[in-house]
């Protein structure tokens, strides 16, 4: 009797504690989505400029804040669209990556690409990040515009640019 009380005991054990151990990683994964800002809010503070803590007011343009890691290819991927779309095409934008994992993002150099490192990713924590790359479009007054998940085609950033909003 003793035997068979163990033996249940140790199958609710091995079941219950997978799931319980899930279900908290979720909770932690969902809890930090909610500290995303939203579409409509003003974007938060943002290290790595000059001149504080904020990202800077720039009315008429539109900045895309990109949150990266350092060796993904799909955030390298998405970058690299987004840095040659900077140079190349309208509407106008500034473009902002913040790369976690990396003590040093290589700058772009060309007027339109700022890079900030975010080492312990400490930063990306703090912004909600939970899938990469996640991409903010940000209005000259700070406001976000819209928010999208994940590599896409040049077409589907051009939309995201041209229409302000979610489209993709």
């Amino acid at each position: 009797m003793n035997r068979r009380r163990l033996a249940t005991a140790a199958i609710v054990v091995a079941v219950l504690a997978p799931l319980g151990g899930l279900l908290w990683f979720e909770s932690g994964i969902r809890a930090r989505q909610a500290q995303r800002p939203e579409v409509g809010a003003m974007f938060p503070a943002l290290p790595g400029f000059a001149d504080g803590e904020t990202l800077p007011a720039a009315p008429g343009r539109l900045r895309v804040v990109t949150f990266a890691r350092a060796g993904c290819g799909n955030c390298d991927r998405t970058i690299t669209a987004l840095q040659r779309m900077a140079r190349t095409e309208g509407p106008t934008f500034d473009l902002i990556a913040v790369v976690a994992g990396s003590g040093s993002p290589e700058p772009g150099g060309d007027g339109v690409h700022a890079a900030i490192a975010d080492p312990d990713a400490s930063v990306s924590r703090r912004f909600g990040v939970v899938h990469v790359p996640l991409v903010f479009l940000v209005d000259g007054q700070s406001r976000i515009l819209a928010v999208a998940t994940g590599e896409r085609p040049e077409t589907a950033w051009r939309t995201f640019l041209e229409a302000g909003t979610d489209a993709l």
